[in-house]
């Protein structure tokens, strides 16, 4: 089993991610994070419009027989970040691969590179 990350703003079918995993054996991981609603100020409207196409672009692919898991938005939440929130799902299920189309926003690019060099290599 892989995971594919799909992100707030790749919310699409065409997204390289989609293109690699198999929907039979490989699970999307979607997450509403606090460190992503939070790490500068936007307006509380645009938050809850990129939750709401997050959560419907899920429920779009869990149609199309595709399984995701996906965290809704909680504070109380012990993975605040993509970072921690990808590194508890390896925890309670290992996978063979961590399937990530490009992020747009260096900032995250940096964390996840920095993270898994290793792998990434």
């Amino acid at each position: 089993m892989r995971y594919g990350l799909i992100l707030g703003d790749q919310l699409s079918e065409q997204i390289s991610t989609l293109k690699v995993l198999d929907k039979d054996q490989d699970l999307i991981l979607m997450a509403e994070l606090v460190e992503e609603a939070t790490y500068v100020q936007h307006h509380p409207q645009k938050i809850a419009f990129i939750f709401s196409a997050m959560r419907h672009f899920a429920k779009s692919l869990k149609a199309q027989g595709w399984k995701i898991h996906y965290q809704t938005f909680d504070r109380t939440q012990a993975a605040q970040g993509f970072i921690d929130f990808i590194q508890a799902q390896l925890e309670k299920n290992p996978a063979d691969a961590l399937i990530i189309t490009e992020s747009g926003e260096f900032r995250l690019q940096q964390a996840i590179a920095t993270t898994w060099s290793k792998q990434l290599q």
